[in-house]
C-alpha cells in the first residue's frame, strides 16, 4: 500500500497487476467493447475511497477494508483507512490543487497523526464504528480472507497506534508547482507518503478509474524544486594509494636505520641536453648604423713619414775630427772607362 509498511502488518493476500474500479451508469445487454476514452467527469476520490477502500492499496500491500471521514474542512478532506492486518493510513484529499486547500490538508495530517499515537484501542474504535456504523469485527469478517482473525487484527491495531507511525496517502487529480511542495513539506517530518493520482476512462456507460503512483513528487522534478530541499553533498574522493617503489638489498638491510641528515648546499644548476657540445663559433654582428647617417668608408692608416738624416757638423770626437768625411755617392749612374764625358758638356 505504501513505500512504508506498518509495524504489525503482514503481507496476505494481494491484489493482482492491473487492478481498477469501475462502475455503471446504465445497463446494456450482451457484451460490450470498452474504449480507453479519457473521461470528462470528475469523480470525487474522497467518496470512492469510502466506497471502495481497496482502491488504496491495488498497487500492491494488505488490502484496506475500511475507510472513515476524521476531518472536513471545507474542499480539504482527511479519512483514515486500516487494513485487514490492523495497519492505520492517513488519507488526504484536496477537492481543488490550490495552495490554500493544500495547506489546510498538510496540517490536518499533521495534527490529526499526533493525536492518533497512543491513543487506546478502545477509543479508536469507537470512532471507526461510528463511522462505519458496524462494529469492526463484524466489517472485517464480512470482507477480509477466510482466515482473517479477529485477535491477530486488534494486535496490529494496538502496535500502529502505539508507534504513531501512520503512512499518509494523499489524493491528488492533477499535480502542481503547489502540490510538489507540499509533499515536500510532508516527507521533511520523515512521514512515508504515497502520492496517488488517477486515470479516469468512460465507454458505454461504463466508468472506469485506474490507480497512477505519481513519480514526480519523490524526485521533485518541477521548477524550483532545487531551492525546497537541501542539495545532498557530494561524497569525498577517494584516498589516494600511493605506488610502492622497488628497493633494493641494501635498503631492505638498512630498513629503520635513520639516515644521516644532509647539510643544505647550493642547488647544482640544471644542465640543459646541449650543455656537453662544443659550443659553436660565433661571427659578430655588424654594429647597427644609427638612422640619418650615411656609412663611413674606414680610411686608410697613414705611414710614418721617414726620419731626416742628422747632418755631421765636424764637432763630434773621434779619429776622423778636423778631417772631411768622403763624398757621398750620387745616385746618377756612372760612365764607364772609355766613356766620360768632356767638362763643362752636359
Amino acid at each position: 500500500m505504501s513505500p512504508e509498511t506498518p509495524t504489525g502488518s503482514a503481507a496476505q493476500s494481494r491484489w493482482p497487476d492491473g487492478a481498477f474500479c469501475f462502475r455503471l451508469k446504465q445497463e446494456r445487454p450482451g457484451w460490450n467493447v470498452l474504449l480507453p476514452i479519457p473521461a470528462k467527469t470528475i469523480v470525487d476520490l474522497a467518496a470512492l475511497v469510502r466506497e471502495v477502500p481497496e482502491f488504496l492499496s491495488m498497487d500492491g500491500g494488505p488490502p484496506c477494508r475500511a475507510a472513515v471521514l476524521l476531518s472536513e474542512q471545507g474542499e480539504a478532506q482527511v479519512l483514515a483507512a486500516i487494513d485487514e492486518v490492523g495497519g492505520i493510513y492517513l488519507v488526504g484529499y484536496p477537492a481543488q490543487v490550490t495552495r490554500e486547500v493544500l495547506t489546510v490538508v498538510t496540517r490536518e495530517l499533521l495534527v490529526l497523526s499526533g493525536q492518533l499515537w497512543r491513543m487506546p484501542l478502545e477509543e479508536f474504535a469507537v470512532a471507526v464504528e461510528t463511522g462505519l456504523g458496524r462494529s469492526l469485527g463484524e466489517h472485517f469478517a464480512s470482507k477480509a480472507a477466510k482466515d482473517w482473525s479477529e485477535a491477530d487484527f486488534r494486535a496490529g491495531l494496538s502496535q500502529s497506534l502505539e508507534q504513531g507511525r501512520f503512512p499518509v496517502v494523499l489524493l491528488l487529480a492533477g499535480a502542481n508547482k503547489d502540490a510538489i511542495e507540499a509533499m515536500v513539506h510532508l516527507k521533511s517530518y520523515g512521514i512515508a507518503l504515497k502520492p496517488l493520482g488517477v486515470f479516469l476512462y468512460e465507454s458505454w456507460g461504463v466508468e472506469v478509474v485506474v490507480p497512477k503512483v505519481l513519480a514526480i513528487a519523490e524526485l521533485g522534478l518541477y521548477e524550483g524544486a532545487e531551492q525546497t530541499m537541501a542539495a545532498p553533498r557530494p561524497a569525498p574522493p577517494p584516498p589516494r594509494t600511493p605506488q610502492r617503489s622497488q628497493l633494493s638489498s641494501a635498503q631492505v638491510a638498512n630498513f629503520g636505520v635513520p639516515e644521516p641528515a644532509q647539510q643544505p648546499g647550493p642547488t647544482p644548476a640544471a644542465q640543459m641536453p646541449w650543455a656537453n657540445q662544443p659550443a659553436p663559433e660565433q661571427t659578430p654582428a655588424p654594429k647597427p648604423v644609427p638612422v640619418g647617417q650615411e656609412p663611413v668608408e674606414p680610411q686608410p692608416i697613414p705611414k710614418p713619414a721617414p726620419t731626416a738624416k742628422s747632418v755631421w757638423d765636424g764637432s763630434m770626437s773621434g779619429a776622423m775630427a778636423g778631417k772631411r768625411p768622403p763624398p757621398k755617392p750620387s745616385d746618377e749612374p756612372q760612365p764607364r772607362r772609355g766613356q766620360e764625358q768632356p767638362k763643362g758638356r752636359r
